[in-house]
């Protein structure tokens, strides 16, 4: 008998404690609403107080205090997709395809040498891509797509285009992101510095029909984003403006791209907040509007992912061909994009913890293909890297190795420095280079920032759920290319470098915020709606004591004759819910909001002379005295970008190269034929120009003024007169 009395005692303070935690579960039910305010309110002072860069260990507490209030409501919520069934299976690969690919790519291998994309080498490529579809391609497809095709034209024809919330939301999204990425865009920014210049000079040679791999100039770009803004400025015409349009049309198509990842993720929900929080994102919109090639690596990084997790529910061998096929063309895209072949096998080492390791090993020649057809749409570019590896690697390599300077003598403490940068770069400090950032600023808006660090939490929380793992890694891993800057620490965080990471970021943010809209919907869906009544009384004069009277007659038996009052009563309905929906229409109004002031009033004013730009203002002046005379440019010892300036040259012939370090008095401007000539000065070079006003007594010098009134640079008007 005794075992078992000790066996109750022992379990009598466990049901307390169950029954201890279902009354707390209860309580967090009954006052979900108020604690969500608490935990939001929190979390919105802790992201306050970063921004002020004041309180910080407070505002570090305040933030986990928050966090775990989020994860005690929502971490129950179940956001995750359903599993799909499998199906399909290795077995549905041909491989005599593959390897007549191989074969192919083997052929294709020597014409892509001196790095031009071949006629022959070209052909066989392409050769190439149609056996490897022909390998996957599923039986019956075609027909079964033309099917579906013509049922739903059948459907549409008849019932319309269905304009659910949904749609309009997305639709709505779509505009706002529009607006933040083109307008005034042939004004900010007006300055091209230092990449557009080489940039221009890229797209500029496939329109004059060459197509190099790897675009050498220093210190080498990958081509994709030239190659997909050629055919748009050759429509439109090659321009500073034109560029940074294609680009902003590269982070518009973005939007989709991530809205089918959070849906295919989580939900429609999910996929919702994360369009919108990238449509707003300062980030994306920056890297987008410069004309940066970066701006490809969320888009081909997006479309990767969003392939590999269909691949991985379905097991379908088309999935991960398609998988190998983003993994290879994004290797064309930015070279933070070199660390992602690591990611794509950690991701599928993912399936091994949480539960999915038999399905994909029975499924191996799957794995086998994604990363056949990934080499070999990598092969013109390796053949490159082939012949020219430190060309290839050499922007990576200067920034992890003593390649440019000397690396840190503490290697570890510099990289958990550099780490802690990159992840603080979410909320709290930003990349500093005023053309990527504004200098310093948090990399997420406000809303997000807050959304991500409860998002975060969540997925801590349910890591092993659907593929949140996945969604941890990718953020991770795409941070590396930032944190792993050792020979340049200061560098960290660089927002070009980390852009990989900010697709996973806002799907982050976009679970805190599904979880939040999920889990408030819910509480709210089964309560009545609470009724509000007000009632007044309406009497004449002279019925007044009659109404005050009313108590005491309701009290008697008594009839009376005297006159009632008159009653007016309204009822209001109300619930929680509405209130929910009123905050949240006034958060997305505040973030939508919050983007102008930092983008056009911030961002321009960091600009370096508030957005003057001195080499269009150059590229200008020589323009308008081309009908005059020939124009020169005396550079030396001051600053002075000549590829900017004839970049941005209007007359047809681009070549001009007048440049000049110093005023010989045998050679032009200073002696030739007669004819008028222009000699654009640096305002500090007072010797230069009391030369040419010493040798051209009737010279004009006229001051260019930037928005500020200072002189910017002179142009010298002499004319050399016969002798």
């Amino acid at each position: 008998m005794e075992p078992s009395i000790s066996t109750q005692q022992a379990s009598e303070p466990r049901r307390g404690l169950a029954a201890l935690g279902r009354r707390a579960t209860d309580a967090f039910g009954r006052e979900r609403g108020l604690l969500t305010v608490v935990c939001v309110g929190a979390a919105a002072l802790a992201q306050y107080w970063l921004d002020s860069d004041q309180r910080l260990p407070a505002a570090a507490v305040l933030y986990a205090l928050a966090a775990l209030l989020f994860v005690l409501l929502y971490g129950r919520q179940t956001l995750e997709r359903a599993e799909e069934p499998p199906s399909g299976s290795a077995g549905q690969v041909s491989w005599w395809p593959v390897l007549g690919a191989i074969a192919c790519g083997a052929l294709a291998w020597p014409h892509f040498a001196d790095n031009q994309f071949t006629a022959s080498g070209t052909l066989s490529w392409a050769v190439g891509f149609a056996l490897l579809t022909l390998a996957v391609w599923p039986r019956g497809a075609l027909r079964d797509a033309l099917t579906g095709q013509s049922r739903r034209l059948q459907r549409l024809v008849a019932r319309g285009v269905p304009l659910d919330w949904h749609r309009l939301a997305f639709l709505g999204i779509l505009a706002v992101g529009a607006f933040y990425r083109f307008y005034q865009i042939d004004q900010i920014p007006l300055e091209m510095g230092c990449d557009l210049p080489h940039i221009y000079s890229n797209i500029r040679m496939l329109l004059r029909h060459e197509f190099p791999i790897f675009f050498s100039s220093y210190p080498g770009r990958e081509g994709l984003f030239f190659y997909l803004a050629a055919p748009f400025c050759s429509l439109f015409g090659l321009s500073h403006t034109t560029i940074k349009m294609a680009g902003s049309l590269v982070g518009l198509v973005t939007l989709p791209a991530i809205y089918l990842l959070g849906k295919e993720l989580y939900d429609r929900r999910v996929g919702l907040v994360a369009a919108f929080m990238l449509s707003v994102s300062h980030w994306h919109i920056i890297i987008g509007r410069v004309g940066y090639r970066a701006i490809t690596v969320p888009l081909v990084l997006t479309l990767m992912w969003y392939a590999l997790i269909r691949a991985l529910k379905t097991q379908r061998p088309h999935w991960f061909a398609l998988t190998g096929l983003l993994l290879g063309l994004g290797l064309y895209t930015y070279n933070a994009f070199m660390i992602v072949p690591v990611l794509v096998v950690l991701l599928l080492l993912t399936a091994l913890l949480t539960g999915r390791g038999r399905t994909l090993l029975t499924n191996w020649p799957n794995g086998v293909l994604l990363f056949v057809v990934a080499a070999f749409t990598f092969v013109p570019l390796g053949r490159y890297a082939y012949e020219q590896p430190t060309v290839f690697f050499y922007r990576a390599a200067t920034r992890i190795t003593d390649l440019e300077t000397a690396l840190p003598s503490d290697l570890i403490r510099t990289l958990l420095d550099t780490a802690r940068r990159a992840l603080l770069m979410f909320n709290y400090r930003g990349d500093g280079v005023f053309i990527s950032n504004v200098p310093y600023l948090r990399q997420l808006g406000y809303g997000t920032a807050i959304l991500f660090v409860l998002g975060l939490a969540q997925l801590l929380r349910s890591w092993r759920r659907g593929y949140n793992l996945t969604l941890l890694v990718v953020l991770g891993v795409m941070l590396l290319p930032t944190a792993l800057s050792l020979a340049f620490p200061h560098e960290v965080p660089n927002a070009v470098r980390a852009i990989g990471a900010l697709p996973a970021a806002m799907l982050v943010a976009a679970v805190g915020g599904g979880a939040l809209w999920q889990g408030l919907a819910g509480h709210y869906a089964g309560r009545a709606p609470r009724i509000l009544r007000l009632s007044a009384s309406l009497v004449e004069q002279g019925e007044a004591d009659a109404v005050r009277a009313d108590s005491v007659r309701a009290d008697s038996d008594c009839p009376t004759d005297e006159p009632a009052a008159r009653g007016v009563s309204l009822r209001l309905r109300w619930s929680g819910r509405w209130l929910w929906l009123v905050v949240a229409a006034a958060a997305v109004l505040a973030e939508v909001q919050a983007v102008y002031p930092v983008y056009f009033q911030r961002y321009v004013q960091h600009l370096p002379d508030g957005n003057y730009a001195i080499s269009l203002e150059v590229a200008r002046a020589i323009d308008a005295f081309s009908g005059n005379g020939e124009s020169y440019a005396k550079v030396w010892p001051y600053w002075y970008d000549g590829n900017a300036v004839r970049a941005q040259l209007r007359r047809e012939n681009q070549s001009w190269a007048n440049e000049i370090t110093q005023l010989d008095a045998g050679t032009a401007p200073m002696a030739g034929p007669a004819a008028k000539f222009m000699v654009i000065v640096h305002p500090d070079d007072a010797a230069g120009l009391a030369e040419l006003q010493a040798a051209f007594p009737r010279g004009v010098a006229v001051g260019h003024h930037d928005y500020e009134g200072r002189v910017t640079f002179i142009t010298f008007y002499g004319e050399r007169r016969p002798e």
